[in-house]
């Protein structure tokens, strides 16, 4: 699998049409609800906009176009009670540090900084099979990035404000599973690393349900 941004737009090869969906709808995995074939055959995808100068919204807004296209793709939001993991302090204390680097970023506020304090437009983050690393990370990022190998939405309830330098390290197979015999799990890492923890809760999820899919050989 294999995709990515250039300068005339967005390319992508052997990929299921579910990351397809992911990437355009900017959602999880776990919010979309359609054919399992969705998740198994896979599809090439090159889209092209018009300008070498375009907002990544921009993108998002024409591979949906592409989608509706080339699959007949037709969706509704819906959102439901399921299951979620909200991440808390440990029993023991947070163990992170916050990072030295407390600038805000543009997403923090949309419309600038109500303080006058400096915006920058983003900061480094990176996320691999088994670990989480990054420097400057609100926890509101943090959790976003937790929901991925989760596979459900995670709700920020650490009480923690600013930024903090992470580097999380778990097995990735066993992600889901806080009963999983190989160790670290990742919520034991969560755990013994960061000092923080996740609890099962009950919360409203919003979840991309597909009316209407077809393969592209079949338009």
């Amino acid at each position: 699998m294999d995709y990515g941004l250039r300068g005339d737009g967005m390319f992508g090869r052997n990929m299921p049409a579910i990351g397809w969906i992911q990437i355009a709808y900017q959602v999880k995995e776990f919010q979309i609800v359609g054919p399992a074939w969705i998740s198994t055959e896979k599809f090439d995808i090159e889209a092209k906009t018009e300008s070498p100068s375009h907002s990544s919204s921009q993108i998002y807004l024409m591979l949906q176009s592409l989608l509706a296209d080339r699959f007949n793709l037709k969706l509704h939001r819906e959102t439901r009670e399921s299951t979620i993991y909200a991440l808390v302090p440990g029993r023991g204390g947070v163990k992170m540090k916050p990072s030295k680097d407390q600038t805000l970023w543009a997403g923090d506020f949309p419309d600038g900084s109500p303080d006058g304090r400096p915006v920058t437009a983003g900061g480094p983050t990176e996320l691999a099979p088994g670990r989480f690393f990054g420097e400057a990370i609100p926890m509101t990022m943090f959790v976003n990035l937790l929901a991925g190998p989760l596979g459900r939405p995670v709700v920020n309830k650490t009480g923690l404000a600013g930024r903090y330098d992470i580097d999380l390290r778990y097995d990735p197979a066993s992600g889901q599973s806080p009963d999983a015999a190989d160790t670290p799990s990742l919520f034991t890492a969560i755990q013994e690393q960061l000092g923080l923890r996740l609890e099962s809760a009950k919360g409203p999820v919003e979840f991309l349900v597909i009316d209407h899919i077809e393969r592209p050989g079949d338009n």
